[in-house]
């Protein structure tokens, strides 16, 4: 697959979703869009804070700026872990029904099947590139219950048609993801350095 894609999405949902945040403000003609009341929550165990809710989108220095629920510290919309989170946000505040999700749909489909083919097509279920350097953030709810992954990537492999990733911990804990618990900007850059040509 062409790097077009990675790039594509990166231009057609971040980009995108923080243009329309910029062009809703100045619509609005305001610096700042309370969305408190959308209720949309973001994984953000990396503060570890339980289901925090999205407050307010603020005009930045460097763009769009998000404010969670009771939180001083901006994020920026790749900041944002939890992709679907940050779509349906972007899908409320423009009034288009389920735009960016389907967007971030097609995108977890496509990176499952091109990791897919690209190990199939080496004869691979499974291949270490812990050596590559690569860093994923993840939620896994492998075990049943939800782990914070944060580290370099091991291993990619292929389990009962699915891709997997084994992401290292700091502190060498091994966590295993299904590909679409991975943040989709870190996703996007691993899969662009390793299966395009």
């Amino acid at each position: 697959m062409e790097t077009n894609f990675f790039n594509n999405f990166i231009e057609n949902f971040f980009e995108a979703i923080e243009n329309d945040f910029e062009s809703a403000m100045k619509k609005q003609n305001v610096k700042k869009l309370s969305v408190v009341n959308y209720k949309i929550d973001v994984i953000d165990y990396v503060n570890g804070s339980e289901n925090p809710i999205i407050d307010s989108i603020k005009e930045g220095k460097e763009g769009a700026e998000l404010y969670i629920l009771n939180q001083s510290t901006p994020y920026c919309v790749e900041e944002i872990f939890h992709p679907f989170s940050l779509a349906a946000l972007a899908d409320k505040v423009c009034g288009e029904e389920d735009k960016y999700i389907k967007i971030l749909e097609n995108f977890y489909i496509s990176c499952e099947e091109m990791t897919r083919n690209f190990l199939n097509q080496q004869n691979l279920q499974s291949l270490n590139i812990e050596d590559e350097g690569f860093e994923v953030l993840a939620i896994s709810g492998a075990t049943g219950t939800f782990l914070l992954a944060d580290g370099i990537v091991k291993n990619i492999f292929i389990e009962h048609n699915r891709v997997f990733l084994d992401i290292k911990n700091d502190d060498d804990q091994l966590v295993r993801a299904h590909i679409v618990e991975c943040n989709a900007s870190d996703l996007a850059l691993l899969l662009s350095n390793l299966i395009v040509d």
